[in-house]
């Protein structure tokens, strides 16, 4: 008789419980609704606004104005944080090193942003790969502004006195690499103009110098020059903008007098950690849309220079990367370096 080796034995196939599936099935749509739940449920805690700059500055209103109106569309208290320090970098470098949970949120500015990035060897923080764009806020543009005894009338006439004196024209800054002084050599490069750069420790003081003829010139944020221009205490040349601005609408910009690359100005933009979570991030965008379409809100901000913007995460982004290589380049020409 034959022995058959190793024969096959075929098994039944085993029937998994009905109630182990249903148990499989929930757990993977759980898991698969988890980061939906996060972003749901967020923001389940007040949360901060940290802003990289001393309270009283010109930046502060704005801040307090967006966590306000945030917090009314988000539902948390939104509280805001002065730090300021390295022209921007203190507050920034905080930010960066946040918890990446959504609740903390920066107002910064294109010199942080940007100009800081080839401005310091070390600022602490990558604008581009420590943060989240959640949304630009706008931009307020610098104006080219002079004493009023100045003998000129236009910015034709300025370039055209800076080239015939010999020692060209002064004009002041609140300190190296500050958005002044880049909008000061900005002119110099593109219309040859020579200008003596003056820099200043207070803001005030320069104001004070251009009314009392100390300063030839100085090129500040356009909201600061209102009252003195509107006055006759300054003339106002030109804002270094492609549009004039609604705060001094009588003053032409650079764009319309022919001169469309003399562009200058500070755009304010919200971000967040980076890692936080996309949907997080959308959530923030829309809620920040939100406020800047606020009609009451824009007022408000077009009353203080700002042209509101608006938009999404990837124009920010691109926004930011394109102001880092125009503002290295910027700084590279006229050989910047931190104070």
């Amino acid at each position: 008789m034959n022995r058959v080796k190793n024969p096959v034995v075929h098994h039944a196939p085993r029937r998994v419980p009905q109630a182990a599936l249903l148990v499989a099935a929930a757990t993977l749509t759980a898991s698969a609704l988890v980061p939906t739940q996060a972003a749901a449920e967020w923001p389940d805690r007040p949360m901060r606004l940290i802003l990289p700059a001393a309270p009283g500055g010109s930046s502060d209103p704005t801040a307090r104005l967006l966590a306000e109106e945030l917090s009314k569309r988000l539902g948390q208290p939104v509280a805001v944080f002065n730090r300021p320090g390295a022209g921007g970098n203190v507050g920034m470098a905080e930010a960066a090193r946040a918890e990446a949970d959504g609740n903390t949120i920066v107002l910064s500015w294109t010199g942080p942003l940007a100009t800081n990035m080839a401005l310091y060897k070390s600022p602490g923080f990558d604008s581009q790969k420590d943060f989240a764009p959640i949304a630009k806020v706008g931009c307020v543009p610098n104006i080219i502004a002079v004493n009023k005894d100045l003998p000129v009338k236009d910015l034709k006439d300025y370039i055209e006195l800076a080239k015939s004196r010999p020692k060209g024209l002064t004009y002041g800054s609140t300190g190296t690499g500050s958005s002044w002084h880049i909008a000061g050599a900005m002119i110099q490069e593109e219309s040859g103009a020579k200008l003596v750069h003056v820099p200043y420790t207070s803001p005030g003081v320069a104001v004070t110098d251009l009314m009392s003829g100390q300063l030839d010139s100085m090129m500040p944020l356009v909201v600061m020059m209102v009252p003195y221009v509107n006055d006759g205490r300054a003339k106002g040349l030109a804002v270094m903008s492609k549009t004039r601005s609604p705060v001094l609408p009588q003053v032409p910009s650079t764009a319309e007098l022919g001169m469309p690359e003399m562009l200058s100005d500070t755009c304010f933009a919200l971000l967040t950690n980076a890692g936080v979570k996309p949907e997080i991030v959308a959530k923030l965008n829309q809620a920040t849309n939100q406020v800047l379409q606020d009609p009451k809100v824009k007022e408000r901000l077009e009353a203080s220079g700002i042209t509101v913007e608006g938009g999404t995460p990837e124009a920010l982004r691109d926004y930011i990367a394109n102001e880092v290589k125009r503002q290295a380049e910027i700084v590279k020409a006229i050989n910047a370096k931190a104070d």
